[in-house]
């Protein structure tokens, strides 16, 4: 008899360890797959939070591998929106991405109101997750005249509480921990507020105050049948009671964590009742992270606990998840807490200043030696308070994508992190609760494809009257894409170009070839995407506090040369002759010290844009990148300039800057000539060897003379079908810094702009540099971006004015 005793519990025992191990190979199976799943993330560099009418809201655009923080090679296609209180889109923009980057603004103009607005980012492929891998952040629009409606109001006595337990649930006769946030009506917490916790006869468990952000934790042992409740007091306000409402549970398991910066200490317990039930269960902790995942087995035969202690040296930096699962995959508990042990970020040395009359030179160096970086620089007044934004680049990327709610004021806990930060965190990831993997479809489903990844624009073309014959089609230059010829074959009736670049203001233009003519395509089209997404995000948001003012600001709007307003002279029809090109060009060539050349039909029609003609013309190359047009002269030496000219011209030896560019002999900036159309330009002088200019010109010039004519022809282009692109690429805006009556004023202080550059590179020296108007206060540079390995770039850093 004892020896079958002995034999069924040897059974049992081989049964119970097969199938755990079964389960355990599943799980790994299931979680290797959903790693194999790409992912990216999106993050959203603002320049500010809160804007006045009529400002610009600039921004950089961040794309990263969400496994390694690097440049995303899977998307282009990057929709921004901007949605009102009531979630009605106000304002969305489709922007190019290139190499993880983009930049733009938005203006604030007649659609916004005074009131709050969510701006996110997404791209399609990011539409297949729960998590959130998307942006989404608050910002607010104020007006000079605004009342006092739509402000945070302080002294709100409206509350919301909420008992958070560890790891999901409140188990019966054993010490809980539970984590405990107050928040008032507008989102914020409540800080410092003081707790006591009681049951129902009056007994005092536990008495503690909240941190800055209305935070806290305490710990007791609960009981079934016992009422508990809370007592809170702040800021004068008179003492309330709540009935706390947790539904404690008689049966269940529970983790229990104690984390310091170098270790973590978890106990994975259930209670007496419990035993009996699971004593023949064998179940799951897995620790897993972007890099990978670990399965630990655990069974409570012989105690009501399983004690673990790690190493978080050896753990990969950022979010880690401990989740708890019983045999048939079902999650019954999760902890999720951060190891700032290795974290991929870096700051930046103090700043070298050079001053001249009017503006200041910044040179910056990263504190981490980084072959290559791309990062933005918001400058605002030292004392601003139109910059709360709850994230940084850091806090976002690292920290929100894994969790379900908010986070006031994320990025404090990235900023000289201490032990006490360290805590901090840890008591605000108790109350977020269960992470935000859907483990429930990464177990039980596979990976559904619902969005593909976006990579710039496509059409299908159908022919609305076959021939049965071989067809030709141009699809007309614009000011986004060259000329592009399509033939089609006797047999088809469609054709679909891919890989399509195209701007929301141009049209798009098709013609059929004929001989010698072109003649209105006749072609039905279908578009990709032919809509912006209806992408809800449904993601929770912190109010920016924002307070009353009455003092009057003045905004002058910023004056373009060249807008839409300019007076355009009658139409004339230049005969297109080669010989009275030549004559023109050596005519105006007498007079000019470099190479001039004077634009016909053909050139415009070719090349479209500026820098698709320079880049055609001998010694020069042309290239448009982060919105500046660089013309540089080819075939270098090592000392940057072409071979045979190293001695420059009259301002010395060649630097890298570029060529100097000029509007009618107007110096004008590098961004000027980004995408600009070749129709407004006459002819232009290409002088490559510096002679006859300044100091500017000590890398050679391009001096760009306009035309105020027509050079087209309507007998010559015919009649193509034009069509509206519905979904396209938003040109890249250059940002403005508006203008105030005065620089020193308390309104300027609070919500004015210093001024904003976006996708700063690294120099030659391994530092960025940027110029900006000399500030009449002192000022904060508040610099975001990213590195080619991975580190993420993020730095605050205040500078005061001398007096």
């Amino acid at each position: 008899m004892n020896k079958i005793l002995l034999f069924f519990s040897i059974s049992v025992l081989f049964c119970i360890n097969v199938n755990g191990q079964k389960n355990q190979n599943d799980i790994d199976d299931k979680l290797k797959e959903n790693l194999e799943v790409p992912r990216e993330i999106a993050y959203l560099h603002l320049n500010k939070s809160t804007y006045l009418k009529g400002e610009q809201i600039a921004f950089s655009a961040y794309v990263l591998n969400k496994y390694n923080l690097k440049a995303s090679k899977e998307t282009t296609n990057l929709y921004v929106q901007i949605k009102d209180a009531d979630e009605k889109v106000i304002k969305e923009k489709l922007l190019l991405v290139q190499d993880g980057v983009s930049s733009n603004t938005i203006r604030v103009d007649s659609l916004f109101t005074s009131g709050n607005y969510t701006i996110s980012a997404f791209t399609n492929w990011m539409r297949n997750f729960e998590e959130q891998n998307y942006f989404v952040e608050n910002i607010k629009v104020i007006e000079f005249d605004d009342n006092e409606e739509g402000y945070v109001d302080k002294n709100s006595n409206d509350l919301d509480i909420q008992f958070l337990p560890e790891s999901g649930h409140l188990l019966n006769g054993v010490l809980n921990t539970v984590g405990v946030i107050a928040k008032k009506e507008s989102g914020l917490g409540i800080a410092n507020a003081d707790l006591r916790i009681i049951d129902d006869q009056n007994k005092e468990l536990a008495r503690f105050r909240l941190n800055d952000f209305g935070i806290g934790k305490f710990s007791f042992i609960p009981k079934i049948g016992t009422i508990y409740k809370a007592e809170i007091s702040y800021d004068g306000v008179p003492s309330r009671v709540l009935t706390m409402g947790i539904p404690i549970e008689k049966n269940g398991i529970i983790l229990s964590a104690v984390t310091t910066q170098d270790e973590l200490r978890l106990l994975v317990k259930t209670n007496r009742e419990s035993a009996k039930t699971f004593k023949n269960k064998s179940f799951s902790l897995i620790h897993h992270t972007l890099k990978g995942s670990r399965v630990y087995d655990l069974n409570f035969e012989k105690n009501l606990s399983n004690s673990f202690l790690f190493n978080l040296k050896e753990f990969k930096p950022g979010m880690n998840i401990l989740t708890l699962v019983d045999p048939d995959k079902k999650v019954i508990a999760e902890r999720i807490f951060f190891n700032y042990n290795n974290l991929p970020i870096t700051t930046f040395s103090s700043p070298k200043i050079k001053a001249s009359l009017d503006s200041l030179e910044i040179q910056m160096k990263p504190k981490m030696a980084l072959d290559s970086i791309k990062v933005s620089v918001s400058v605002l007044p030292k004392n601003s308070i139109a910059n709360q934004h709850n994230h940084s680049i850091t806090s976002y990327l690292l920290l929100q994508p894994y969790i379900r709610g908010v986070v006031q004021q994320a990025d404090w806990y990235f900023n000289a992190i201490d032990k006490h930060k360290i805590q901090e965190l840890d008591k605000l990831l108790i109350t977020q609760g269960w992470s935000a993997y859907d483990w429930g479809s990464i177990f039980n489903s596979d990976f559904e494809i619902r969005y593909k990844s976006e990579n710039l624009l496509e059409f299908e073309a159908t022919l609305n009257k076959p021939t049965g014959e071989n067809q030709e089609f141009l699809i007309h230059a614009s000011n986004s894409s060259s000329p592009q010829v399509v033939k089609i074959p006797a047999n088809k009736k469609s054709f679909i170009i891919n890989n399509f670049f195209h701007f929301e203001d141009d049209e798009l233009a098709i013609s059929k070839m004929q001989g010698n003519q072109l003649l209105p395509a006749n072609l039905y089209l279908r578009f990709s995407p032919n809509t912006y997404p209806d992408f809800k995000t449904n993601a929770p948001f912190v109010q920016p506090k924002v307070e009353k003012t009455s003092l009057n600001y003045t905004q002058d709007q910023p004056q373009v040369l060249f807008g839409k307003d300019r007076e355009v002279l009658d139409e004339v029809v230049l005969e297109k002759r080669v010989d009275k090109v030549k004559e023109r060009e050596r005519e105006l060539g007498a007079e000019k010290w470099g190479r001039v050349s004077v634009l016909d039909y053909d050139d415009i029609t070719l090349f479209r844009t500026l820098a698709r003609y320079l880049d055609s013309k001998v010694g020069i190359s042309a290239n448009e990148n982060g919105g500046d047009l660089l013309v540089e002269l080819r075939f270098q030496n090592s000392l940057g300039t072409p071979a045979g000219l190293e001695g420059g011209g009259p301002g010395g030896p060649a630097n890298s800057k570029g060529m100097q560019l000029y509007l009618d002999d107007v110096p004008v900036p590098t961004s000027f000539f980004a995408f600009y159309p070749l129709d407004n330009v006459d002819y232009v002088e290409i002088n490559r060897r510096a002679f006859g200019g300044g100091f500017l010109d000590v890398n050679g010039s391009v001096r760009v003379y306009s035309r105020f004519t027509s050079v087209f022809d309507s007998s010559k282009t015919g009649n193509p079908q034009k069509f509206n692109y519905p979904v396209a690429f938003s040109q890249q805006k250059q940002y403005y810094v508006p203008k105030s009556e005065s620089y020193t004023s308390d309104f300027y202080q609070n919500y004015g702009v210093v001024d904003w550059k976006p996708l700063l590179k690294l120099n030659a020296a391994g530092e960025i540099s940027f110029k900006i108007k000399k500030p009449q206060v002192d000022y904060q540079l508040i610099i975001q971006g990213i590195s080619s390995n991975g580190t993420l770039i993020q730095d605050v850093q205040q500078i005061n004015v001398e007096k």
